[in-house]
């Protein structure tokens, strides 16, 4: 897909954020989390825009020579079409600007299709969090990727 872009996420993108956070994941952040990581000199929260629609976002945070993935998500309308490749390819970006030597995220077991995805990235499992989610509980798979 054309013409995507990449851009710091702002306060007048939140309601969008919040409605797709809800519309794909059982236990959604919140909008305050959202607007929380907007002023946290830690965090680089992102969106993706098509035709000026925001149709993805993630949230890392750089810390310490690493990146960690908190939040990726495209809009079920959206996907396949390279929002998600394009938001990685930010991420990794963001990474080399601040010399990190490593990128972690955090994903439910039971989520192949993201655990594919990310592998195809160059991300491999590292661990596991024991009852990491809510609503249902679930083990977090822990992986990571070397730089």
């Amino acid at each position: 897909m054309p013409n995507i872009t990449i851009r710091r996420m702002a306060e007048s993108d939140l309601d969008v954020v919040s409605a797709i956070e809800k519309e794909i994941f059982q236990d959604p952040w919140s909008l305050n989390a959202f607007k929380t990581d907007l002023n946290n000199d830690m965090a680089w929260p992102m969106v993706a825009e098509f035709e000026n629609k925001v149709v993805g976002y993630s949230n890392i945070y750089i810390v310490a020579g690493e990146v960690q993935i908190g939040n990726f998500a495209v809009a079920p309308g959206f996907r396949q079409r390279g929002v998600g490749k394009k938001m990685m390819n930010e991420i990794f970006e963001k990474a080399g600007e601040n010399n990190c030597r490593s990128i972690f995220l955090e994903v439910r077991e039971s989520n192949t299709p993201a655990m594919e995805l990310y592998k195809s990235y160059g991300f491999n499992p590292a661990g596991k969090r024991k009852d990491y989610y809510s609503n249902p509980r679930e083990n977090a798979i822990v992986m990571v990727k070397e730089l």
